[in-house]
């Protein structure tokens, strides 16, 4: 999938485009105070001349009239083409007759629409699942289900979007898979990975409250993708490289940097040591994951040292260096070392973050 398949945009209306106060009842057409989500009327004005804009909602109070009505109180409906509620589409999220019924009503195949809203639940995994592009409107930083992001682009900032859809989207988790099972995985491996790529979306979830701008769906692709070469090293090129090369094949060239500086090895390198949030949190996680199992670094070094006696020399020469980024990582999280390891196996085991 890419952006320049993209067509159609259904929006979710509450609390995507119009912000629900729990207090008011009855149709928000006819509420005492309506409020567009914050820089809404910026976004659509920015898209309207490049997409179809739609709306799509599960309101049962209010008709497509009333929506509509209430779009006009904030300045928003005069960019929405078309309205449909339970009354058009005689299904409601997360059934996938909402999207199938929608598709046939826009006349217009899944893998030119893409679905933006607030709720995981309701709005993108369904929406994934009936083969739509998705954007997850995530203003509250708020944890995919299970530590498996499955949208296509994430916002915290409806300001984001027009610029989030000049992009190609991450791979999916499908496409991600897909690419391993050609290069022969093994179930050991994507053990491995999944590990990492949580463990790594667990961290950038809680290092994106103090630094913003970091990405918690790049550092999960990051760490999903990163030994994507693992079974095919060779005497000349090592599987991070390999790993990096393949990604450039596959135009990921954010990811491939990920890939490509998660060696060990290579944190004395100027050229191939991590230096962006997302590469440090993937070059670190993967250093907690002996193989599904998250341990602490000392245990993570000594199985290395025993697993690979050819590199001891690297291992010990770099103790001190991947010691070094994982006190930068758990002092931007405000933990110990000793507490991030523990609340990154209380998040991953037990599902609380």
């Amino acid at each position: 999938m890419n952006p320049d398949s993209i067509q159609t945009i259904v929006f979710d209306w509450g609390d995507t485009l119009m912000r629900v106060f729990p207090e008011s009842q009855g149709p928000m057409a006819l509420w005492t105070k309506v409020e567009a989500m914050p820089n809404a009327l910026e976004m659509l004005s920015t898209l309207n001349s490049q997409f179809k804009l739609v709306l799509a909602s599960n309101a049962q109070e209010s008709s497509a009239e009333d929506i509509r009505t209430a779009l006009n109180r904030v300045n928003l409906g005069q960019f929405i083409s078309e309205i449909y509620t339970y009354h058009e589409l005689g299904a409601r999220k997360p059934e996938q007759a909402f999207f199938r019924v929608l598709e046939q009503k826009l006349n217009t195949p899944a893998h030119q629409l893409i679905m933006i809203g607030d709720d995981y639940r309701k709005d993108i995994l369904p929406a994934w699942n009936a083969g739509w592009l998705t954007m997850w409107y995530n203003p509250l930083n708020q944890l995919a289900e299970a530590h498996l992001p499955v949208q296509h682009y994430e916002c915290a900032d409806l300001g984001e979007i027009p610029n989030l859809l000049q992009n190609q989207p991450l791979p999916s988790l499908q496409t991600c898979l897909a690419w391993y099972m050609q290069e022969r995985v093994t179930h050991t491996l994507l053990a491995h990975v999944q590990t990492v790529s949580a463990a790594a979306y667990q961290m950038a979830v809680w290092l994106k409250e103090y630094e913003p701008n970091v990405s918690p769906l790049l550092a999960h692709r990051g760490g999903y993708l990163h030994d994507l070469a693992k079974l095919i090293e060779t005497k000349e090129t090592n599987h991070a490289k390999l790993a990096e090369n393949l990604l450039m094949e596959y135009r990921q060239p954010i990811l491939a940097k990920i890939a490509g500086r998660h060696l060990m090895g290579d944190l004395k390198s100027s050229d191939n040591r991590p230096t962006t949030w997302e590469e440090k949190i993937v070059h670190y996680a993967d250093k907690l994951a002996e193989g599904s199992e998250l341990v602490s670094l000392s245990e993570r070094l000594t199985a290395l040292k025993g697993r690979y006696p050819q590199f001891l020399d690297i291992i010990d020469g770099n103790r001190r260096l991947i010691e070094a980024l994982e006190i930068e990582i758990a002092t931007a999280l405000h933990h110990s070392p000793q507490e991030l390891l523990a609340d990154l196996k209380t998040a991953l085991y037990n599902g609380n973050s």
